[in-house]
């Protein structure tokens, strides 16, 4: 098994420098100090955003980098007062291949990211650039949708974190980081399973769906950090989105497919959906991630 949490020593926030990025910033600098671990700020200038046949090209081009270099600087100050290790870079060129680059030159273990953007039908924004990194970073991924809440690392309540489980190996690999997590917010760790075949909640699962609930507490390390198996009827992602504002969790934590396992575009959407509508951050886990195999571009989709 990877390292998982508690071997991050490296935390890059990618940031368009929009205020949407603003809560991404604040988890990757608590997490940081948590962690004692690393920040990479980076700012990705796309070149394609500025017309070929600008006259002006260059220039626009080198204000854009100047104007982010100054931003990072901005933040680099406030990093530097709250005693956190840090680097500011900015990059010109595409930008997911540029973000997957300096994933694998600076051995990234975990990217934060906010969310924002573009409006989907359910009126929640998932920003394209951000829809575009989730597709294809080889490690772990936390995505801050704008307006969050921001206390998850405050003692002013029962701090809890959602594990949705579909009992599949990529479930049981991603645990491990629902429970670290758990443990460095001293909070509780509630196990989630959707049942699309019932509507409604349901108060009990099956004879095998409680067995399959105890093989993962079995991967736990001390399963007394568990502190309720929940069963929920419905579509999978509204399912998902409904127990974590109805139990006021502070991070959703999914396993992600590889996109060359079966029926993986469903799968998918079901995390954009979680992504765009949670009020809490995710954390999504991808099978070669925690096999440690960074370097791998891969296409990922996230676990029910």
């Amino acid at each position: 098994m990877a390292k998982s949490m508690e071997g991050f020593k490296t935390i890059m926030l990618a940031t368009d420098l929009s205020d949407a990025s603003c809560g991404a910033l604040s988890y990757a600098t608590q997490l940081g100090r948590l962690l004692s671990a690393k920040i990479l700020v980076v700012h990705v200038v796309d070149p394609n955003a500025v017309p070929q046949l600008t006259t002006s090209r260059r220039s626009i081009l080198c204000g854009l980098i100047d104007s982010a270099e100054d931003e990072l600087q901005r933040i680099a100050m406030a990093l530097s007062y709250d005693s956190i290790r840090y680097a500011t870079i900015v990059r010109l060129g595409p930008i997911r291949e540029t973000i997957l680059q300096l994933i694998n030159e600076r051995e990234v273990d975990l990217l934060v990211i906010g969310t924002s953007g573009k409006r989907y039908k359910n009126g929640e924004g998932l920003g394209s650039v951000a829809e575009m990194l989730l597709r294809a970073m080889p490690c772990p991924v936390l995505t801050v949708g704008k307006g969050v809440r921001q206390d998850a690392f405050e003692g002013t309540h029962l701090r809890r974190v959602l594990f949705p489980t579909d009992f599949s190996e990529t479930s049981y690999d991603a645990v491990s980081y629902a429970e670290r997590l758990t443990r460095y917010i001293s909070g509780q760790l509630l196990l989630l399973h959707v049942d699309e075949s019932v509507a409604g909640s349901v108060a009990t699962g099956s004879l095998g769906e409680r067995a399959k609930f105890e093989a993962i507490a079995k991967k736990i390390d001390d399963p007394a950090i568990v502190a309720e198996y929940i069963f929920q009827g419905g579509p999978t992602a509204g399912a998902i989105v409904t127990v974590a504002i109805d139990k006021h969790v502070d991070f959703i934590v999914l396993g992600v497919h590889s996109v060359d396992e079966p029926e993986g575009a469903r799968p998918r959407a079901i995390a954009y959906d979680v992504i765009r509508l949670a009020k809490c951050p995710v954390l999504t886990i991808c099978p070669v991630a925690e096999r440690g195999a960074a370097g791998s571009a891969l296409q990922s989709v996230a676990s029910s």
